[in-house]
């Protein structure tokens, strides 16, 4: 209360400014003298009232209001600041009259104001007057401005006016046509809004204008990668690559575009020969190593990352990978010991885990879950604990035990009640046992606390459609999970699940179709021959399985399915 009062202090000192009692008479024409400066006195202490009246309003979130009653101050003070103010308000809350009056009189009072311009320009984009507002922007680019911040203003003045606003930075760009910063504004602008036509169009004008700019190459290269044109995107780097030889930092992004691409083997030259050049650069060793360990280029791979084992501060990641690659040779013992090297940093983790794996895999299965106990012992990070759990409930599992799995997580639970990622990894579990309540019971623990958690959403729906139970629910739980990740493979191979459920073949064939095309996962493609197969296309349905059993041979679903489709 005593904040609030204090505050309103002003408000009533300038509220009995207005009411100034009558002056006494004065002789020889005094009195008219004091009545006008009593008058100016009024005018002061209202304009100073509605100043503080907008003030008000502005803290109460109440915008419209407070431009204008910031406009009615201006009005009685002839304060440009004022004026200003009450613009940039008005502007704010979208209010076009206000804007337009408090323009006005702020242009009145201080009629060579430069940085009005973008006040100015942005009354006449709200009113749809472009002609006016392009020549604002002329004129503020004629009188010397710096053209470079100017369009940056301009794009992010246009940014929040939505596609109009696309075709305002057109008419700029087409003004300054021999200005390469007006198509580079045009081009930013237009990719904002993904328009990718329009984008490239200005950079090659860019390009023309400026053969050498660098940076216009990228982009058009980036513009065609937004548009999912993966090819040309490339093509567009290995351009620049090839106008600019000698530049190291346009290879070094062709080789990681290519890797971006999954294009591995295109890019494993390009990182060798950008090692030869630079020795002494851990990353590109680093790359280099990696890129050998996924072409089973082990030898490569052994070097390079014993080099980089000598680096101290990348020690710890080179032991971890010579862990990995050792296990790739079927040398479990060196791998285990290159694990036990990594110590600290981010791989820590990933190497004991490793270790266990190992172990168990070895058939000491209490040695391994002794291993990762001692290791939670170790720690007190909420984080590695559960990961840790988690690590161990997944090691019984794959040894055969599920239900002591279930006891894993379950004693997890008891020690951090309501996690996410042990709910989440117990219910996927009690679902393959088929005790349904169990997973249910899980997957909606996770929601109450997250209603949004995109994968808690999809597996409810996917456990209720691959079960034919309450399939609108199914639908509407999967459908919620598409939006907040609309691109997630294993989302779009549900809604095509639940689709076919339901009966609407074809348009359960567009979904998994899309999640195939993102991840040829086996699974997926036994529900994408089990709709073809539905829509009476057994042959295609048939050919597909086999296509799919040549990356992901024995898979159990696959098998079956052909099985049963070869049925007469």
């Amino acid at each position: 209360m005593t904040r609030r009062l204090v505050f309103l202090l002003p408000l009533l000192t300038a509220a009995c400014a207005s009411v100034t009692p009558a002056p006494e008479p004065r002789a020889n024409g005094e009195a008219a003298v004091v009545q006008h400066a009593a008058t100016a006195e009024d005018v002061r202490g209202e304009s100073l009232y509605f100043l503080m009246l907008g003030e008000l309003a502005g803290r109460q979130g109440r915008v419209v209001d407070a431009g204008r009653l910031y406009l009615e101050s201006a009005k009685l003070s002839r304060d440009p600041r004022v004026a200003e103010r009450a613009t940039r308000i008005a502007l704010f809350a979208r209010d076009s009259a206000t804007a337009e009056q408090a323009l006005a009189l702020w242009t009145a009072l201080e009629p060579a104001q430069p940085d009005r311009w973008e006040a100015e320009a942005l009354v006449h984009i709200r009113a749809k007057r472009d002609s006016q507002a392009l020549d604002v922007i002329d004129r503020h680019l004629s009188e010397g401005a710096d053209r470079v911040e100017t369009y940056r203003r301009i794009v992010s003045i246009l940014t929040v006016e939505g596609l109009p606003g696309l075709t305002l930075m057109h008419g700029v760009a087409q003004r300054h046509a021999e200005d390469a910063e007006g198509w580079i504004a045009l081009a930013q602008l237009a990719m904002h809004f993904k328009q990718f036509d329009t984008a490239q169009a200005a950079l090659r004008k860019v390009i023309r204008l400026q053969p050498k700019r660098k940076e216009a190459y990228l982009l058009l290269a980036g513009t065609h990668f937004s548009a999912g044109q993966i090819d040309q995107g490339l093509s567009e780097v290995r351009a620049a690559v090839e106008r600019f030889p000698k530049d190291q930092s346009l290879r070094l992004n062709y080789a990681r575009a290519l890797i971006e691409a999954r294009r591995y083997n295109e890019a494993r030259p390009l990182f060798q020969e950008l090692l030869r050049k630079n020795p002494g650069d851990a990353d590109l060793r680093f790359t280099v190593a990696l890129l050998a360990l996924d072409a089973n280029d082990l030898n490569t791979a052994e070097r390079e990352l014993r080099a980089l084992h000598k680096v101290p501060e990348r020690a710890d990641v080179a032991a971890y990978y010579l862990g990995r690659l050792f296990e790739q040779r079927g040398d479990a013992r060196s791998a285990r010991d290159w694990y036990g090297r990594a110590r600290q940093g981010e791989v820590r983790m990933d190497a004991l885990i490793r270790i266990a794996t190992i172990d168990a895999r070895q058939g000491h299965l209490d040695q391994a879950r002794a291993h990762l106990a001692k290791a939670r012992a170790e720690t007190d990070t909420t984080e590695e604990q559960v990961r840790l759990f988690l690590a161990e409930a997944d090691l019984l599992k794959q040894s055969g035990q599920p239900v002591a799995a279930l006891g894993v997580l379950d004693e997890a639970l008891r020690i951090y009640p309501g996690e996410p990622d042990l709910l989440y990894t117990r219910a996927l579990l009690a679902d393959q046992l088929d005790r349904f309540e169990e997973a249910e019971a899980n997957l909606r623990a996770i929601l109450a606390q997250d209603p949004d958690h995109a994968e808690a959403l999809n597996a409810l729906g996917y456990t209720l459609a691959d079960r034919n139970l309450r399939l609108d629910e199914a639908f509407t739980l999967i459908d919620k999970a598409l939006k907040l990740n609309p691109d997630n493979p294993a989302i779009l191979d549900s809604m095509g699940w639940v689709l076919f459920r339901q009966g609407k073949l074809t348009e359960a064939e567009g979904y998994l179709r899309r999640a195939y095309a993102r991840e040829p996962d086996g699974e997926i493609a036994a529900h994408l021959a089990e709709v073809l197969a539905a829509q009476g296309r057994r042959d295609e349905a048939l050919q597909l399985i086999q296509d799919a059993l040549t990356r992901d041979p024995g898979r159990r679903e696959l098998l079956n399915l052909q099985h049963r489709l070869q049925q007469p």
